[in-house]
C-alpha cells in the first residue's frame, strides 16, 4: 500500500493531516491509504482544497465510502428538513441544484453555484441564541451524523470550507459539576473520539456499556424540536419531564412500536480495528435498555439522560478535544462511527461562513 505524508494535527489523541495530497486527483491505492488511515487516525484533514468542484467533493467521499448510495440531509427526502421549513423556519442551508451530494451551509448570503440565497434562515430551528449553529440554541451539542430513523448513520462525515468567519474566539463553559473551559475559534467544529471517551471509562462502567442499547426515538428531531441543551451538550433539557422525575415519577422506557425506529449499541465496534467506541446521540435517544447479567432492564426516560451524560462526560474533558480553526480550502472528513463532533455556539453578527457537507446513509447498522 502507498505510504502517506501524514502530519500530527493535535495532541488529542487521534486525527491526523494527509499532506501534498490532490482529493480531486487520486490513484486507487492513494484512495485505500486514506480509508486506511480514516480507520485508525478517525479524522483526516487535508489543506488547500479550495479548487475541489462539488462534484470532485462526492467523488472523492464515494471513492472512500464505495457503498455510499442516498444523500442524508436530501431536502426533498428527509422529513425532518421539510419540518424545519414547516416551522416558519426559512432551510437556512440548501442542495446545490446540480450536485445535491453537496449541502451548503452556514451563515450570510451567497450567490455560489446556482444558490442565490441566505444561509442561516431565520435560525427559529436553533434557538434564541442569536446566529447560534447548534441544534436547541446554546454552545454545544455533541452528536453523530444521520437520521437515526429509517436510516442507518453515516458511514463518514465530510466538510469542506469555502470562507470562515473572522471574528475573535471565546470560551465555552461547561457549567457542570465537573468543570469544564473549552477554547473555541469562531466557527469551529470540535470533535472528540469515541474510543478515547470509551477507554477512559473506569472497567466497571466499560462492562456496563458493553450491555447497554440505545433505543431511539420515532422522529427524533421532530420530537425535541423546542428542546434546548445543557451548557456541556450532552443532555437534552426536558424541564417539565425532569420535574417528575425528581418526583419519582419518571416516564417508562419501552420499546418504540415504529419499526423504523433505530435500535444501536453503545458502544460500536470498528470492523476494520476492531477498535471500540461509545457512540450515542443523546438528542435523538429515547431510552437505555440494560442487557446480559439479568432480564433486559429499560431505564426510564430522564433517568437514561443522566446516565448516558454520566458515560460521555470523561470524553468530552477539554484535554481531549480537538477543536478545529477552520480556514479556506480545509477538507475534513471523519470516521462518523468513531467520533462525536460538535458546532460551537454563536457567531458574531458580522461573520460569514460557507461550509459544503457531503454524508450519505450508512449502508449497514453500526455493532
Amino acid at each position: 500500500m502507498v505510504e502517506l505524508n501524514l502530519r500530527t494535527i493535535n495532541s488529542k489523541y487521534f486525527g491526523i493531516e494527509v499532506c501534498a495530497v490532490d482529493c480531486s486527483a487520486l490513484a486507487v491505492n492513494q484512495v485505500n491509504a486514506i480509508r486506511e488511515a480514516l480507520h485508525r487516525n478517525q479524522l483526516l484533514v487535508f489543506r488547500t482544497q479550495s479548487h475541489l468542484h462539488p462534484t470532485d467533493e462526492v467523488k472523492f467521499y464515494k471513492m472512500v465510502d464505495a457503498e455510499a448510495r442516498t444523500v442524508w440531509r436530501d431536502q426533498t427526502e428527509n422529513p425532518w428538513e421539510a419540518f424545519k421549513v414547516e416551522q416558519g423556519n426559512e432551510a437556512g442551508t440548501y442542495q446545490i441544484p446540480d450536485e445535491p451530494g453537496v449541502l451548503v451551509l452556514g451563515k450570510g448570503e451567497i450567490d455560489h453555484f446556482g444558490l442565490k440565497v441566505r444561509l442561516g434562515g431565520k435560525r427559529k430551528a436553533y434557538g434564541e441564541e442569536q446566529s447560534s449553529q447548534v441544534l436547541g440554541g446554546g454552545a454545544l451539542q455533541w452528536h453523530i451524523d444521520g437520521a437515526f430513523y429509517a436510516h442507518d448513520p453515516c458511514r463518514y462525515t465530510q466538510m469542506l470550507c469555502v470562507e470562515a468567519p473572522s471574528s475573535s474566539g471565546k470560551w465555552i463553559d461547561y457549567d457542570d459539576r465537573c468543570g469544564g473551559r473549552l477554547y473555541c475559534a469562531p466557527g469551529a467544529t470540535a470533535f472528540v473520539s469515541g474510543r478515547q471517551a470509551f477507554r477512559l471509562l473506569p472497567e466497571e462502567l466499560q462492562d456496563k456499556a458493553l450491555r447497554m442499547r440505545v433505543h431511539y426515538r420515532a422522529h427524533p428531531f421532530m420530537a425535541t424540536y423546542h428542546l434546548g441543551n445543557t451548557r456541556n451538550g450532552l443532555r437534552v433539557v426536558d424541564p417539565q419531564a425532569e420535574e417528575k422525575f425528581e418526583q419519582g415519577q419518571d416516564a417508562a422506557g419501552m420499546p418504540i412500536a415504529d419499526p423504523a425506529a433505530k435500535v444501536y449499541p453503545l458502544v460500536w465496534t470498528c470492523p476494520v480495528t476492531g477498535e471500540k467506541a461509545l457512540m450515542a446521540h443523546p438528542r435523538c435517544m429515547h431510552h437505555l435498555e440494560e442487557t446480559g447479567k439479568h432480564d433486559p432492564r429499560h431505564l426510564g426516560v430522564v433517568e437514561s439522560k443522566y446516565v448516558l451524560e454520566k458515560f460521555m462526560r470523561p470524553g468530552i474533558d477539554p484535554e481531549y478535544v480537538y477543536v478545529h480553526k477552520w480556514r479556506p480550502g480545509d477538507l475534513l472528513i471523519w470516521n462518523n462511527w468513531s467520533v462525536w463532533h460538535s458546532a460551537t455556539g454563536a457567531l458574531a453578527e458580522s461573520d460569514r461562513r460557507v461550509q459544503h457537507l457531503t454524508a450519505f446513509n450508512g449502508a449497514r447498522a453500526p455493532r
